[in-house]
């Protein structure tokens, strides 16, 4: 359910408030009670009555504890600037008022229904005259409920001196005089705060234990669970005892009744970083903002959670929004780098765009930012734009291996073979129909190939190792699709850059990458051989001949190599590179070579 509060924006000068209140004056303290705010609109005529029954009830109990401002004095004020008598107020408002007629104390509360009864929750946020408490009362009409209100806070009031007289004792260090006066507080209020805290300053300076202090502290949150001296006592006394985390529970409980003080929030935030909390930081840190836009200390620390605390889409934010503030922000390559770091890690596709873009818009000979403008568009599916940067990138600085093995895996790895069109093709023997589909498929796939020469040949293992993953999926995607020629330049040109070192090189990614490219290998070269075995017969050449003689005995070893990948077909492509073995030695006697 929403409270309903009558929001007028009141300035007060002289006496300016909004609404028939009850004040409570002491001979060094004033106490200024407020109406209660309401759950449901009907019920505004029952706060202001209740509230006006507990007034005048009021003046007749503590006329000689307390004076008491009568509805007349207070209406007069709020008349005079120009408000109503009667009214609902919101609790900044309630502050407003008091600090309007001088008084240093004041109440806040709810009033609803429920089951029949009229309930009101109740705090008297106090000065010095230990008036602070919080307290629910319920009653079955306003007069009721009012005569209770008016019963309620004469305890309180009397229990008040008694406290005060504890803090006046304990100042001049009579403390067993101050402990008596707060257990005679004790036995018209148990729970009455001010008297706890009292005990909580004796046994501080008795220098007793703290845990004792601390259980003052907390038994002054039964009477006032909002008050912030008690809560303040117990986070400081838990930072003694290194109960940081406690302490923290503390202080934040403690902001949570008084959410305007900066000083408060900035100090738990920095207590939350150092401690490496930085969600809770930032969460505290986005709240104060909201309360006070724009404040540069609370602004810094809030950057400073967010990246501190690896919260990246928070970092972005604040990033876009100081680039929005200020344009030469696009331009500053500390700046820069960080949204693109925090981009990347939060896979942001559009803010990687977006940051990137401008990166290369103001820093267009950047290798690095054409190399992420590639990577964000890349992300976001635009693979040929991708492959254009990446290439900038590299004509910048050609001997970039790192930049060329990736444009040849973004080439290989958009390449996709479209098998459910080619099935038709395939179960009718089209030949024509496969060739129109394998043209473009090869012409996607084998520019990479170029790409892929300096990082074989790369000084670094990782590098050759990232060019040979990619060469076998580039060859092996064009064996599957069956431009077994194509596949095979692929798969020769990879086979030959990664030889066993040694008998005893059968293990690892080398021999793992070594085995696949052999079995495609076999493969593509069973499948291609026939052309060029055909123009060898046709040019009786010897060097021909002895090239495919070369290539029949490679094969065959890549396929006692590979061909335990998939055995049936290991058997059948190694029968037909048998039957081209066999026809050599025909060959080698018709030509008269002598080459082989």
């Amino acid at each position: 359910m929403r409270v309903l509060r009558v929001l007028a924006v009141l300035t007060f000068g002289a006496a300016v408030a909004a609404q028939a209140q009850l004040a409570i004056t002491q001979p060094t303290e004033k106490l200024l009670l407020l109406p209660l705010s309401v759950i449901t609109p009907s019920d505004s005529a029952a706060s202001i009555a209740t509230m006006d029954v507990a007034r005048a009830r009021l003046v007749q109990l503590a006329r000689y504890k307390a004076t008491v401002i009568p509805k007349p004095k207070i209406c007069d004020a709020l008349t005079q600037s120009g408000f109503p008598c009667d009214g609902l107020m919101t609790d900044v408002q309630a502050g407003q008022l008091a600090r309007a007629l001088s008084i240093n104390n004041y109440n806040t509360g709810v009033l609803q229904r429920a089951g029949g009864q009229l309930v009101a929750r109740m705090r008297i946020i106090s000065g010095g005259s230990g008036f602070s408490t919080s307290f629910t009362l319920s009653g079955p009409t306003p007069e009721v409920l009012g005569e209770a209100i008016a019963g309620r806070l004469l305890s309180i009031i009397r229990a008040a001196e008694y406290a005060r007289n504890c803090t006046e004792q304990r100042s001049r260090n009579a403390l067993d005089r101050a402990a008596a006066e707060a257990r005679k507080a004790f036995a018209i209020e148990p729970d009455l705060a001010s008297a706890n805290l009292c005990i909580a300053t004796i046994i501080e300076v008795q220098h007793g234990p703290v845990d004792s202090m601390i259980a003052a502290a907390r038994r002054a949150l039964r009477g006032d669970s909002s008050n912030t001296t008690a809560w303040s006592t117990i986070a400081s006394k838990l930072l003694v005892k290194g109960d940081t985390a406690g302490a923290i529970d503390a202080f934040r409980s403690m902001l949570g009744f008084n959410p305007s003080d900066k000083n408060l929030r900035v100090a738990l935030a920095q207590q939350m970083l150092q401690h490496k909390q930085y969600a809770d930081a930032e969460a505290l840190l986005s709240e104060g903002l909201k309360l006070a836009p724009g404040d540069q200390q609370l602004g810094d620390l809030h950057k400073r959670a967010c990246i501190e605390g690896g919260l990246y889409t928070c970092t972005l934010g604040i990033l876009r929004e100081e680039a929005a503030a200020d344009s030469t922000k696009l331009s500053d390559t500390t700046t820069l780098k960080l949204a693109l770091a925090n981009a990347q890690a939060a896979s942001d596709t559009q803010a990687m765009l977006w940051w990137a873009r401008a990166a290369v818009a103001h820093h267009p000979t950047s290798a690095a930012f054409l190399k992420q403008l590639g990577g964000a568009l890349q992300m976001a599916g635009q693979v040929d734009s991708a492959v254009f940067y990446y290439q900038k990138a590299l004509a910048l600085n050609p001997g970039d291996v790192p930049t060329g093995i990736l444009i040849a895996k973004t080439m290989v790895d958009a390449a996709i073979w479209d098998t459910a069109a080619a099935g038709p093709c395939q179960r009718r023997n089209d030949t024509t129909c496969l060739r129109q589909l394998r043209t473009p498929f090869i012409a996607k796939v084998d520019p990479a190939r170029q790409y892929l020469a300096p990082g074989y040949a790369a000084a670094d293992s990782g590098l050759r190792l990232a060019a040979a993953v990619t060469g076998l999926s580039g060859g092996s995607k064009l064996a599957q699709a069956g431009a077994y020629d194509a596949a095979y330049v692929w798969l020769d040109q990879l086979l030959t850059q990664i030889p066993p070192r040694s008998p005893a090189d059968t293990v690892g990614p080398r021999h793992a990458i070594r085995r696949q490219a052999s079995f495609w290998f076999g493969l593509s070269s069973a499948l291609s051989l026939g052309g060029p075995y055909g123009i060898m017969v046709k040019n009786k050449s010897c060097d021909d001949a002895k090239s495919i003689n070369d290539r029949i005995q490679r094969s065959i070893q890549a396929m006692d190599l590979g061909g335990s990948i998939a055995p049936s077909v290991g058997i059948q492509m190694r029968s037909i590179l048998s039957q081209y073995a066999n026809q050599m030695p025909k060959v080698k006697q018709a030509f008269k070579c002598r080459n082989f």
